[in-house]
């Protein structure tokens, strides 16, 4: 028996035919645009054009990650007396301050200043505008405090403001660190020179030799950081110094393994690739909250940060765009994070980033009203009925469909809504729930008694055709990047068969956050599924004991209100002593 052909072509159409036109035809445009956006960084321009800038750090317990935040931002090449650091503790309860306060002295042995302003608590919205406030740069930039800058990122992302006087804005490239498996100290591991050349995981530092401060046999336990002294191969001068964070156990479990280097490739794809296309398409619809800047008039021209959403960097994003201030993506300009490796703390971060897609965009229709351009049915069957030409029918098309774009790109900065915001909305979020719903109808396929042959040449054509646009993409990052993101893309290039299983995941992560907009009230932190059964469990025995605790107090009450013993009921062996 063969499956009937409205079977057939809405199963292919539905899963292939959308699929390739939506991910696939948009490709070669995106490379070719993406390409002609990326420019070498011009490292001649000279220190004297360079302007001040001044760094924004909000940080609240930061305590593990601080001391490499600032050290790589002491340690950037720019000019001496060009930079200031300004660290704002937005009422940290560990070791962040007093980390943090051991780096003034060597910011000005650097020629940078470091500024450290303490407040209570009050968000990272408010956390950010304290450090704006504060700022007497002609360039801001504002970093994560759990960022790494790369030595040249800080001159990279500036140069873009020296050379093009428009350019108003500009995002960097965050690029996951990958923990590997032994790197890192564990309790009471034994220290030498190859155990910690081993460890050090970016920007170089394989062909050193370490001088360390103790002797061969020396152990550490949890509350060390180690300082690490390294020097050129040959020579006897020490150059500079890093920190090494280190950790429980010598290997990542699978989960770990799987998280950190699909979310490697993610970040390749979607913050390096698709920004650059954007950049040039005038569509970036969120800047990297990790790793922006700005002249210093663009941010007072919106006022700062505003605490309207879980999404401060895409609404300040949405309100340069409004406001016609050119944004550009430097590729050039890398940060690193650390990969996430557990599944709560990523469905935390990506129901917020969609949550905060969603109300963001509800805020851009809201300011800029486009109305609607019906193109109606009955409109066309009148227009072929009267005149007999397919060719008005067209032209009725094409005018109503222009009409709407030209609103779109006077209501904002070049195309923003029509390529950036609608067009995410509508893959994203719309075509969401027809995805969704499909997994359901596959069902029903047995009920209705059609044959399943179909089913999995689909899956696995779908399959074939993300893990051939990733392996596209990546290749096209490969040959633009510099020798430390090839290094790594080399290394973890065959996760991308596994890539298209991350996403997948990732996409529930989005519906989730749908659903969570319609009935939940917006919030920083989102409970992840795991910690959210293991505290439903804990909640429900609580809830049990109280129960039986109630029960059993009501029936005391009862049988007293009744002059019952219960004790004859409770030790029946005591009944006849």
């Amino acid at each position: 028996m063969q499956d009937p052909s409205w079977v057939v072509i809405l199963v292919w159409g539905t899963w292939l035919l959308l699929t390739i036109i939506i991910d696939g035809v948009p490709i070669p445009f995106k490379l070719y645009f993406s390409k002609k956006t990326r420019r070498k960084v011009d490292k001649g321009v000279k220190d004297d054009a360079l302007p001040k800038v001044s760094v924004v750090v909000p940080a609240h317990n930061e305590e593990g990650t601080i001391g490499i935040c600032l050290e790589s931002l002491v340690e950037s090449e720019y000019p001496d007396g060009k930079m200031e650091i300004i660290l704002v503790d937005d009422g940290s309860t560990d070791g962040t301050l007093n980390k943090a306060r051991l780096f003034e002295s060597k910011a000005e042995s650097h020629g940078k200043k470091l500024r450290i302003i303490a407040k209570p608590h009050t968000g990272k919205v408010q956390t950010l505008n304290t450090g704006l406030k504060k700022t007497r740069g002609t360039i801001i930039i504002t970093i994560d405090a759990d960022a790494k800058m790369a030595p040249d990122a800080i001159h990279n992302i500036v140069v873009p403001f020296v050379q093009e006087p428009e350019v108003g804005a500009a995002t960097g490239y965050i690029e996951i660190m990958v923990p590997e498996s032994g790197m890192g100290f564990g309790k009471n591991t034994r220290i030498t020179p190859n155990s910690i050349r081993n460890i050090i995981p970016i920007d170089g530092f394989h062909d050193i030799e370490v001088i360390t401060h103790f002797h061969e046999d020396t152990s550490i336990d949890d509350a060390t950081i180690s300082k690490i002294a390294i020097t050129p191969p040959g020579s006897g001068d020490v150059t500079s110094s890093i920190q090494v964070r280190k950790y429980e156990g010598e290997k990542n479990g699978l989960l770990e393994t799987f998280f950190s280097r699909c979310e490697f490739l993610e970040y390749i794809t979607a913050f390096n690739f698709e920004r650059s296309y954007q950049s040039f398409a005038g569509s970036i619809y969120s800047m990297s909250g990790a790793f922006s800047a700005f002249r210093r008039e663009v941010v007072g021209k919106v006022g700062g940060y505003w605490p309207l959403t879980v999404a401060e960097d895409m609404h300040m994003t949405m309100m340069l765009h409004n406001r016609q201030v050119r944004i550009v993506h430097v590729p050039e300009a890398v940060a690193y994070v650390d990969a996430i490796t557990d599944y709560d703390t990523l469905y935390s971060q990506r129901v917020r980033w969609a949550r905060g897609q969603i109300e963001v965009a509800s805020m851009q229709e809201k300011q800029c009203p486009i109305g609607r351009e019906d193109i109606s049915l009955r409109d066309m069957l009148s227009i072929a009925w009267q005149d007999k030409s397919l060719a008005m029918v067209g032209k009725y098309i094409t005018t109503k469909l222009s009409n709407r774009v030209q609103r779109l790109k006077q209501c904002t900065y070049r195309s923003f809504n029509f390529m950036g915001l609608q067009r995410i909305l509508l893959v994203d979020h719309t075509i969401a729930f027809p995805r969704l719903l499909w997994v359901f109808v596959l069902a029903l396929f047995p009920i209705l008694g059609l044959y399943l042959y179909i089913i999995p040449v689909v899956a696995l054509l779908l399959y074939a055709f993300y893990v051939a646009i990733d392996t596209v993409v990546i290749v096209f990052v490969y040959q633009n990047s510099p020798e430390t993101t090839r290094n790594n893309i080399e290394r973890y290039f065959p996760f991308i068969l596994l890539l298209p299983i991350y996403r997948l995941m990732t996409f529930f992560f989005r519906l989730s956050a749908f659903l969570q907009v319609l009935k939940e009230p917006s919030d920083w932190a989102v409970e992840g599924p795991v910690n959210g059964f293991k505290n439903g469990v804990k909640e429900a025995k609580n809830e049990a004991a109280a129960a039986k605790e109630s029960v059993v107090t009501a029936i005391f009450n009862l049988a007293e209100s009744r002059n019952i013993n219960l004790e004859n009921f409770l030790n029946p062996g005591r009944k006849g002593k």
